[in-house]
């Protein structure tokens, strides 16, 4: 009976001692405020799991070792205003909470003690912290719900969030003045908003190559020095886009796996040229290009296929909308029997005052249904009512143009959908897309309704890129311009052919290493061929027109020339 007993109360002492010892491991909390080293010292080591908040701020408060027992905050975690503290050691058992809350502690370098932290699925943010120089410590999170990185004056890298793979609601990077770079974010795969804005020393977006998705909306904005949007490049989801106010970024390179947005902004961009990088665009719901100082026409839209609603305003130096859905598509048939390429819902033309071509396939293929509001611009633009008359004289609905390297010399080619009185194509280069001349011209043939094609060679281009447009002129005067196609010639240009034109010889430089030369016709027939070549390649008995040489050396190198045969 006794030993009986005696079991029994072993027994209830066991269980009360378990419950106890369970109880101490949860804490739970209203808002506990540790505002000294002191209160930190004297806070339960037993604890592993809070329920409830935790802010830590105080003067003194050095070590965090009496909280190494949690592992769980269900709340939210506040380390802030700690001007003393310079390590977040204390922590080393973290591995899950609710908010992380890590602001204005000046002698932190980085984030080291945190490396347990998973989880943190509400709120993480860290600003304002001066002496912070990356985010080492944070190595195995791989998830969080809004996370705002903000106005860390010392932050060069974001090194210690590789395994970060998705962003549920908010990425925030803004206002960190030193950070050049965002590597250390080589898993980031997924977010649903994406903000980069203020990040005085950003060039570029490296470091999101393996973003795929922004399911809602991404906000590239002023961030004075950046060049470009590379790093964007695995990029095929984006559902929403405002890029304004980056005045040293030329163009959108960087996005030219986008196929399909249902918002883009592009806007108060002072330094953009072109839109180039958005090339594989076929569609947009809502597009907005407004206050681009810079930009002169709309090249790098070519494959626009489809557009909801679109408006274009307020580009100071904008001249024309040429590359606005008139890529290789161009040639399907548009409501007024013309050819069109885009398909436009509504349309928005205004306070472009140097707007002058605004009658490009899919503009006309609107207006001549719909109502568009058009306004402010240019001659020829300044109303829906000119933009009609501007179409019902427009020479020429250009398919493609196109602009290669071959030698020395740039081909340009490029063919027509449609030609009604079309006179003459002006071939117009330029080294900035800005200033242009006259390189050359290509007679136009006037009347058609089938598909034409055009080359011409420019046999003088420039080190670097040169830009090409057409100008399609009317046998009345009236002219539109094309898109822009470029070019770039790397290192010296060596001309191993002259003289361009030639009547009577060609000669060919550093013949005696040729093993095999050819000249061929347009029509691709061999017209001249020998296989050994002394200097002078007798052409006078050819037709006028171009011609290519091949030119074969020994050791199998090839290199390919363009001449014109005159007279």
């Amino acid at each position: 009976m006794k030993t009986a007993l005696c079991r029994f109360l072993q027994a209830c002492l066991l269980n009360a001692f378990l419950f106890t010892a369970l109880q101490a491991q949860t804490c739970n909390f209203t808002d506990l405020r540790l505002n000294s080293q002191s209160a930190v010292n004297s806070f339960n080591s037993t604890c592993k799991t809070v329920n409830g908040d935790i802010t830590l701020s105080g003067a003194d408060i050095t070590d965090l070792s009496p909280l190494q027992n949690i592992e769980t905050i269900n709340g939210k975690l506040t380390i802030q205003n700690n001007p003393a503290l310079s390590s977040l050691n204390g922590l080393k058992n973290l591995t899950t909470a609710q908010h992380l809350l890590i602001y204005t502690n000046n002698l932190l370098n980085d984030l080291t003690g945190l490396e347990k932290l998973k989880y943190v699925w509400g709120a993480t943010h860290i600003r304002y912290n001066m002496g912070l120089v990356n985010l080492k410590g944070l190595d195995s999170l791989t998830n969080a719900g809004t996370f705002y990185i903000m106005n860390n004056d010392s932050l060069t890298s974001l090194t210690g969030l590789g395994k970060l793979e998705s962003v549920s609601d908010i990425l925030l990077v803004g206002a960190n003045k030193s950070l050049a770079s965002l590597n250390g974010l080589s898993s980031l795969s997924s977010v649903s908003r994406i903000n980069i804005g203020e990040n005085d020393a950003l060039t570029d977006l490296s470091g999101l190559e393996a973003l795929t998705s922004v399911s809602y909306q991404m906000n590239i904005t002023s961030n004075k020095n950046l060049r470009s949007l590379h790093g964007l490049t695995s990029l095929n989801y984006l559902s929403e886009a405002y890029i304004s106010n980056n005045d040293l970024m030329p163009d959108l390179s960087g996005l030219e796996n986008v196929r399909s947005v249902y918002w883009l902004v592009v806007g108060d961009n002072d330094g953009l040229t072109s839109l180039t990088g958005l090339h594989n665009l076929t569609s947009a719901s809502n597009f907005i290009i407004r206050i681009n100082a810079q930009l002169t026409d709309l090249s790098g839209l070519e494959n626009l296929t489809n557009v909801g609603w679109i408006q274009i305003s307020d580009n100071a130096g904008l001249k024309s909308l040429s590359g606005l859905g008139t890529g290789a598509n161009a040639g399907r048939a548009g409501a007024n029997g013309r050819a069109a390429a885009l398909t436009i819902g509504g349309l928005v033309i205004r306070n472009n005052a140097q707007l002058t071509s605004c009658a490009i396939a899919g503009v006309c293929d609107f207006t001549s249904t719909g109502e568009a509001t058009i306004s402010g611009n240019g001659s020829g633009c300044e109303s829906q009512a000119a933009v009609e008359i501007s179409c019902s004289a427009l020479p020429v609905v250009l398919a493609h143009f196109t602009a290669n390297a071959e030698g020395s010399s740039t081909l340009l080619q490029w063919s027509t959908a449609e030609e009604r009185n079309s006179a003459v194509f002006d071939i117009e280069h330029s080294l900035d897309a800005v200033n242009w001349s006259k390189a050359g011209e290509k007679d136009a043939k006037g009347e058609s309704n089938a598909l034409l094609r055009y080359q011409w060679v420019h046999l003088a281009p420039a080190v670097g890129l040169n830009y090409y447009r057409l100008k399609m002129k009317d046998l009345d005067g009236s002219y539109t311009y094309s898109q822009i196609a470029s070019v770039r010639f790397e290192g010296k240009m060596s001309v191993a052919v002259y003289p361009n034109p030639a009547s009577d010889v060609l000669f060919i430089e550093n013949s005696k290493d040729i093993a095999r030369l050819r000249v061929i016709n347009v029509a691709g027939k061999t017209v001249y061929e020998s296989g050994k070549v002394n200097e002078a390649v007798p052409v006078k008995n050819l037709a006028a027109g171009i011609y290519q040489v091949y030119i074969i050396r020994e050791g199998g190198a090839v290199q390919k020339e363009r001449f014109v045969k005159i007279f």
